[in-house]
Order: C-alpha cells, then sequence, then structure tokens
C-alpha cells in the first residue's frame, strides 16, 4: 500500500497512485534481445523510392511499449526533410509493430534480394493495415503491411533497417527504402 502525506487530497492521493501503478506496468514485460539495439535510437530515413509513403530525409525513433508488447514507430518532424509523414505515421507512435524473431539479422543485400526463404529467417518487425497514403479510389485509403528488417551492424556499430510495404492490392511494391541510426 502507497501512503501519502496528509495534507494530500484524495484526488491528489488517487493520481499519485494511479501514476505509480502506469509507471510499473510502463516495464511489465522486456523487450525482445534481437530488437532492443533498435530501441531509442534516432534512424533517418537515408534513400527511400518511395517518398509519399516513407519520405528521404524523415525520421523515426523505435521505442518498446512493455504494456502491450509491442514496438511503436515514433516519426518526428524535421525542416530539412524533403516530405512529411502522412496518415498513420504523422501522428508519432501511433503505429504499432510485433516482433518476429528469426535466426539472424539480413543484410541490405538480403532485402534487395527478395527470397522469400532468406527473409523468413531474419529478426523483423511488421504490422498489419497501416494507412500510408490515399488509394485511387476517391476517399478511399490503401492500407499496407509494414515489414521493417533489422540489418547487421555496421562496422561503425550504427544500426540501420530495411523497410518493405506489402499492399493486398497489388502485392509488394516495387520499392526499396533504407534508414540509418543518425
Amino acid at each position: 500500500m502507497i501512503k501519502f502525506p496528509a495534507r494530500f487530497s484524495s484526488l491528489t492521493r488517487l493520481c499519485l497512485a494511479a501514476t505509480a501503478l502506469t509507471s510499473v506496468s510502463a516495464f511489465a514485460g522486456d523487450p525482445d534481445p534481437a530488437v532492443a539495439p533498435w530501441l531509442g535510437k534516432e534512424i533517418t530515413i537515408t534513400s527511400s523510392t518511395l517518398g509519399d509513403h516513407v519520405p528521404p530525409g524523415a525520421k523515426l525513433t523505435f521505442v518498446y511499449d512493455g504494456e502491450d508488447d509491442v514496438v511503436r514507430v515514433c516519426t518526428r518532424s524535421v525542416p530539412t526533410k524533403r516530405a512529411v509523414w502522412k496518415m498513420d505515421l504523422a501522428i508519432p507512435c501511433q503505429v504499432a509493430l510485433n516482433v518476429v524473431r528469426g535466426e539472424r539479422y539480413c543484410s541490405d543485400d538480403d532485402v534487395k534480394t527478395g527470397d522469400a526463404e532468406v527473409l523468413s529467417t531474419c529478426h523483423r518487425l511488421r504490422s498489419h493495415d497501416v494507412a500510408l497514403h490515399a488509394a485511387t479510389a476517391k476517399g478511399a485509403v490503401e492500407l499496407h503491411d509494414v515489414i521493417v528488417f533489422l540489418l547487421k551492424p555496421g562496422a561503425d556499430g550504427k544500426h540501420s533497417i530495411s523497410i518493405l510495404l506489402d499492399s493486398p492490392s497489388r502485392v509488394t511494391h516495387a520499392g526499396h527504402i533504407i534508414g540509418d541510426q543518425s
């Protein structure tokens, strides 16, 4: 039981107790060790052939949400980026990704090759039904599966990602998105 000084009102005590319980539950689970090195590090999208989906120059950070056991994509607006985040990614930390544990980290070449058998062995983050842009039909939104491959750390120790977008309406987009630790 938490004891508060008598000078605190009952409402203040209730708020402090709720805050304490929320703080404890936020750390209820630990992130998967395969993903932990990417958490809390700002990543800059260095190249994107799908600029209307994930804009080059944009920044994001992966944050572990222990209460929901997901990794959240926290996007950030910066004056130097060439385009703006849209739809679901425009709201920081709204998109939740599930950890899909593989046997190893992929290389950028593995992702570019697109061999499903090889990619299925790689550590990745995945989310379904993410709205990234409007569909061709008036008033409709195209939903995507977002797959973030965690790439082998480079010689400099920095962590990189490669993002693939799947869309049920057109299978996999013919594009490549890379992000590097800032």
